[in-house]
């Protein structure tokens, strides 16, 4: 639902015919994720498009506006791609569900490399909106993590006696703070990431890692005997 963001295209955006509306933000994907947004250009966006820079003012506020939207469409088009796609198995509890969602998340960045270039850019990059732009990474992610930790509770996957804001915490702090955790494991630089997206990371290896991550979520840091980690 794009009217629940706050950084949005003007109405004179969407009146304009679907073709138009496409073309411009096709056109700004590719300038955002092939260029940092310091260098990123409105005037290099209107002229691909062979359009006065006059009228993308009547359709965004300023270059951030646009490039904060952009990010909000790649969160739309990631949630849109785990409402369609089936789970594994018919049921499964908060854990295997957490795993699952992670393997898609990969899946999307592989198959969608002009959004994963963006995001990673965002996120890894060096830029004067950068925290703007991770804040609302942050704030689409931090609210689908709350959605699935309240079915977990209810589940009974998840302690009912636990403060829920304190594991939604808990839950969101592991998977941003594994974020950087995972490249820096790889040997792969914030630099390249911001650059290239994911092409650089090992996919496997990602998967194999964030699955100990949701064994120390499901059972803690204590001893365990006869895990396979692959």
């Amino acid at each position: 639902d794009y009217q629940s963001y706050k950084n949005m295209p003007t109405k004179t955006f969407f009146n304009l015919p679907e073709q138009k509306r496409d073309a411009l933000i096709q056109a700004a994907f590719e300038e955002f994720s092939n260029l940092d947004y310091n260098s990123a250009s409105i005037s290099r966006i209107v002229r691909e498009l062979d359009i006065a820079k006059g009228s993308f003012y009547q359709y965004f506020q300023d270059k951030k506006d646009l490039y904060l939207y952009l990010l909000n469409l790649v969160s739309e088009a990631k949630l849109a791609l785990l409402q369609k796609t089936p789970p594994l198995k018919e049921k499964m509890d908060f854990y295997e569900y957490l795993s699952w969602l992670f393997e898609i998340s990969i899946d999307f960045d592989r198959t969608h490399p002009v959004f994963s270039r963006l995001a990673y850019r965002a996120f890894y990059g060096n830029s004067s909106i950068q925290d703007s732009a991770i804040d609302e990474i942050k704030q689409a992610s931090t609210k689908f993590i709350r959605k699935i930790v309240i079915q977990g509770v209810k589940q009974g996957d998840i302690d009912s006696h636990l403060d829920l804001d304190l594991v939604v915490f808990v839950v969101d702090t592991l998977i941003n703070a594994f974020n950087h955790y995972i490249p820096q494991k790889m040997g792969v630089t914030a630099q390249i990431l911001a650059d290239q997206g994911s092409y650089n990371l090992d996919a496997e290896l990602a998967k194999d890692t964030f699955a100990q991550l949701v064994e120390i979520l499901k059972f803690g840091l204590a001893e365990r005997q006869n895990i396979d980690y692959k």
